[in-house]
């Protein structure tokens, strides 16, 4: 944020922030950017540190232990990904015990770190500040070396539940929730807040960035779109600059981020200089890597989707994960990339209807035997 930002804003949570505002921080957002690019090849470990920022975003049954650990291990362990954050644990009325979190987060038993040593903060989802921040602090004394606590999931079981994206509609409890974990939780131990730019407008963006900033949240990631546009187009990174205006602390972009180019694009428009890359990964696994000049820049082989698909199954089964559900989970990434990436079409629907793995792992080596890429 420029200086001047922070001088013309005053500090009302009800209060939009002017489009002045945002023009002059654009302008010096545009002169910071060009440098902080000129950097990426360093991995900053959290935002507003050199280098840049790239955060895995938590995507609930899909970035579980065996997930992370396949991503981070990429490349010798240089993935380029500066943390991971897990899926949600979800808490209720008491307190979650230390064995579900163990069992949830299993990198909490090694440092709280991925197996190539990157950080794994731990998610925390609940309407109640209490047993929320006896969890938080069960989880920062086994080893968590971060506490994200989510008010953005759009799912309607949550939401109905006080959960998720229901607490953007009440900025008061945010704040109220972040401050009563950062209470307990150990000073050294970061306490981050993810949300959406409202619930069915960005109107209130400001009040829900301010609620957690005050609570003493160290940054806040935001998702570009409302809770009612689920995932849906369009993203709004322009509004993500006047969450940047209203509170000092970093501001971290989630959404849409596809391509390398689109993190120029996000922060001309968000002024965000530190990104969270979630579905993307599915079609790119490598695009942190990519990101950061360590590979080259073009679509994903098959070839290479196809090896990765077969550590993923291995890997699940390795864990415990029993056939039909590692199966699923297969079938589930080809599903997404298919999504982003036109070329993994006809290989999600020739195994769309697979049970069993057998069937699967001989399409997968046809795709490994393919001259197309």
């Amino acid at each position: 944020m420029t200086i001047g930002a922070c001088e013309r804003f005053a500090a009302d949570p009800g209060q939009r922030v002017a489009e002045a505002v945002l023009e002059d921080m654009r302008r010096d957002s545009a002169a910071r950017w060009s440098a902080t690019w000129g950097e990426r090849h360093r991995v900053a470990p959290r935002p507003g540190e050199p280098g840049l920022y790239l955060a895995l975003a938590p995507m609930d049954g899909i970035t579980d232990a065996v997930y992370r650990r396949l991503l981070t291990d990429q490349f010798g362990g240089r993935s380029g990904i500066s943390l991971c954050v897990s899926e949600f644990v979800r808490v209720t009325r008491d307190p979650v015990p230390a064995a579900v979190l163990l069992r949830d987060v299993p990198e909490l038993a090694h440092g709280g770190h991925t197996r190539a040593g990157v950080p794994v903060y731990v998610q925390l989802l609940g309407g109640d500040p209490e047993p929320l921040a006896e969890t938080a602090r069960r989880a920062a004394e086994l080893g968590a070396p971060g506490i994200d606590l989510n008010f953005g999931c759009p799912a309607k079981t949550v939401n109905n539940h006080d959960g998720g994206a229901s607490l953007l509609r009440a900025p008061q409890r945010i704040r109220a929730i972040v401050g009563r974990v950062r209470d307990r939780v150990p000073e050294h131990i970061p306490v981050t807040a993810k949300v959406r730019v409202g619930w069915d407008s960005s109107d209130g963006l400001e009040e829900i960035a301010v609620a957690a900033a005050s609570g003493g949240a160290a940054w806040l990631t935001v998702h570009a779109r409302t809770r009612t546009q689920l995932y849906q187009p369009p993203v709004r990174w322009p509004d993500l600059a006047r969450a940047r205006a209203a509170i000092a602390i970093p501001v971290v972009a989630n959404g849409d981020l596809r391509v390398p180019e689109d993190l120029s694009h996000c922060a001309a428009q968000s002024c965000c200089h530190a990104f969270m890359i979630g579905r993307a990964a599915m079609a790119r696994p490598d695009l942190f890597a990519v990101i950061r000049g360590a590979r080259q820049d073009r679509p994903l082989p098959l070839a290479e989707l196809a090896e990765i698909l077969r550590d993923y199954h291995a890997a699940m089964r390795d864990d415990g994960l029993e056939p039909g559900r590692a199966v699923a989970r297969v079938k589930q990434w080809l599903r997404l990339a298919a999504q982003l990436d036109p070329r993994f079409e006809p290989h999600f629907h020739a195994t769309k209807i697979a049970a069993a793995w057998p069937p699967i792992a001989a399409h997968l080596d046809g795709m490994a035997d393919a001259t197309t890429t």
